[in-house]
């Protein structure tokens, strides 16, 4: 993501279910602050990818790999509503295991609701380790011990 993108983001954000957003931010995200958009484009706090329909200007998903400490990343991201259930999900998320190893990253980690069933079987798919659910929201870790990608097929 480049300052170049902020506004079709924050557009992207603005068409999101306020369902959507509270899975992604953990609250309500009104409108994308200059500060968030500033983090999401400073590659020395991590990298930000949207995803753009082809041919066109909008974006219809982010997702994140924002550094937390030496070889440690969290993993987030956010689809638009009508792009749900199609399989883009499962598309970031290969996408930012495939990045990690160049940002010699060794373990991602991700919060995500008890509730958000799809998310979870996301990441159990690839390899996440799962907390006994001891409340509303969960601390998963995915180390990248061998390839990760393997539960995966190829992006087509």
């Amino acid at each position: 993501m480049t300052v170049g993108d902020a506004e079709a983001v924050r557009e992207m954000h603005e068409r999101c279910s306020p369902e959507s957003l509270r899975f992604r931010y953990f609250g309500p995200v009104p409108r994308l602050s200059d500060r968030v958009i500033a983090l999401f484009t400073n590659p020395a706090k991590g990298a930000t990818f949207v995803t753009y329909i082809a041919g066109g200007e909008r974006v219809v998903a982010m997702s994140n790999l924002m550094d937390l400490a030496a070889g440690e990343a969290e993993l987030a991201f956010l689809v638009e509503d009508e792009w749900q259930g199609r399989g883009l999900g499962r598309m970031l998320l290969q996408h930012l295991l495939s990045v990690a190893p160049s940002r010699r990253i060794h373990e991602l980690t991700a919060t995500v609701y008890a509730g958000n069933h799809r998310m979870l079987a996301l990441f159990k798919a690839a390899g996440a380790v799962v907390p006994r659910a001891a409340g509303a929201v969960l601390d998963l870790r995915v180390p990248l011990d061998g390839d990760p990608l393997d539960a995966y097929e190829p992006c087509r």
